[in-house]
């Protein structure tokens, strides 16, 4: 189902339809996860532009009580799931990593709430994206997988309808992306001259080996070949101050390459910070008249 919004009418300009369900209400969004990215989404909630509202953030126990400083009192802030389900988002946002979509995806979905889900690393366990998938049919719900930070999978969706031949993703970030990952266990990543290639394999593999940086390998793998038929290469570049993301693709009906760089969230420097704003696109499209 499509859960309708809650509140007023919102304050359209004069001409303009406003951006809203079919009851012309204010979209409730509850978040898993108030991290960098977290943070992000909120601030951009609290632009009064915004047709969605704040009603609600998950966070672990022991961080409730920064969340509440940080926070407008109007927030709720839960450390249960439960508890942040009774604040009847419209929209439950998923910002904590593949563990929060393990620990807390069907509940989310049983509600029948929609569930943005940004780890997508997670949906590469092929029985965990089952259960989901039958849990959110179950409640008339969906998962929604917005880009992130990577662009081209409008195109690399339409060729895969016509038929995809090959699909090569890149992820390229500064050495110090990779700490606490596999690759410091191989390489000195402090020590890096030259663009390493640190992984090359399928988006699976990536996903379980690469958990916090190779989401995004998932999310090409769904709007693409597979899992398995997806190429992912992972690179050290000492010399880029951007995360780097590359998609390479073939296909019956044409060719796609395309290249998308940008900043690093504030204090994660595996997560790009670009990822925030288009969960905020994927929000105001739920209510756009035109759907881009």
């Amino acid at each position: 189902m499509r859960p309708q919004g809650h509140g007023g009418a919102g304050g359209a300009k004069a001409g303009e339809r406003p951006l809203c369900h079919g009851g012309c209400g204010v979209t409730n969004i509850a978040l898993i996860g108030y991290g960098a990215i977290g943070h992000m989404v909120a601030a951009g909630l609290a632009d009064a532009a915004n047709q969605a509202r704040l009603v609600g953030v998950l966070v672990r126990q022991g961080y409730v009580a920064q969340a509440r400083a940080n926070l407008d009192p109007s927030v709720a802030v839960a450390w249960r799931f439960e508890e942040l389900a009774q604040t009847t988002p419209d929209l439950i946002i998923e910002c904590a990593g593949q563990a929060a979509v393990v620990e807390h995806g069907e509940a989310a979905l049983a509600t029948g709430t929609d569930l943005l889900v940004i780890s997508t690393g997670a949906l590469a366990d092929a029985a965990l994206r089952r259960r989901l998938v039958d849990a959110a049919a179950r409640a008339g719900a969906r998962m929604v997988v917005p880009a992130g930070a990577i662009a081209g999978i409008d195109g690399l969706a339409a060729l895969r309808v016509g038929g995809l031949d090959r699909v090569r993703y890149t992820s390229i970030k500064p050495p110090g992306a990779w700490k606490g990952t596999p690759a410091e266990d191989v390489f000195d990543l402090d020590g890096l001259a030259d663009t390493t290639v640190i992984f090359t394999g399928s988006a699976s593999d990536a996903a379980r080996q690469y958990p916090k940086n190779a989401n995004l390998a998932v999310t090409v793998a769904l709007a693409g070949a597979g899992f398995e038929k997806t190429e992912i290469q992972l690179v050290a570049d000492p010399a880029s101050s951007n995360n780097i993301g590359r998609i390479e693709a073939s296909g019956t009906f044409g060719d796609l390459r395309v290249e998308f760089g940008g900043p690093a969230a504030p204090d994660n420097p595996k997560t790009s910070a670009v990822t925030s704003h288009s969960i905020l696109h994927a929000i105001a499209n739920r209510d756009s008249i035109i759907m881009i």
